[in-house]
């Protein structure tokens, strides 16, 4: 028989971690519903009501739609080397924005029609917890963006990172290493969300 105990500083805690920006609302909501399930299912009998007055307000984007097919194209526009293959991938693929924490270059297999075309490429998501694939063109993106950091001088391998940071394109040297072509830094969700959220402003679709 499954134990399970449920005290009022749980629900603090579940408020306590949705104010985190890390964990939104919606995530802690589904956690709660988790817990309530298999207390029910144990017949254990709970002032539910009374939780959920102490779980974050989940947070409601009523005008958000999914951008038009001229929009996307509008988006890829923006002066970003990296826009291109992110917007490309994110739409095709159809994964979230987190995914971007994790995928490195190991993880994108192209598949071809018999030895020569390529119909697509398979993404393995989150370190290899599931999988989705994206179009030709996503993956010509892709490429296009790791063939441009090798002509600085990166080493690319397996262990990549998809998306790393701008580096300066000029022979000065101003005795760092930060920024340089040869010392990536990842680029993380958080980043690539503002870079798209820049991107939909300064081209003229938000």
């Amino acid at each position: 028989m499954i134990q399970c105990r449920v005290t009022c500083s749980d629900s603090l805690t579940f408020t306590r971690r949705g104010s985190d920006t890390r964990l939104a609302a919606g995530t802690v909501k589904n956690y709660y519903r988790a817990v309530k399930l298999i207390c029910e299912m144990n017949d254990l009998s709970l002032n539910w009501k009374k939780i959920s007055r102490g779980l974050p307000r989940v947070k409601k984007c009523s005008s958000d739609r999914a951008p038009t097919l001229e929009e996307l194209r509008k988006l890829v526009e923006y002066p970003d080397i990296r826009i291109k293959s992110i917007v490309c991938c994110m739409t095709s693929g159809g994964f979230r924005l987190g995914a971007w924490d994790y995928l490195r270059w190991k993880y994108i297999t192209p598949m071809y029609d018999g030895k020569v075309e390529i119909i697509a490429a398979k993404v393995i998501i989150y370190a290899e917890e599931y999988y989705t694939f994206i179009t030709p063109e996503a993956y010509s993106a892709l490429k296009d963006w790791m063939d441009f950091r090798i002509s600085y001088g990166e080493k690319i391998t397996g262990d990549s990172w998809l998306m790393r940071d701008l580096w300066q394109t000029t022979n000065q040297n101003y005795g760092a290493r930060w920024g340089l072509a040869t010392n990536p830094k990842r680029l993380q969700s958080t980043a690539i969300k503002r870079l798209l959220s820049r991107a939909l402003w300064e081209q003229g679709i938000r």
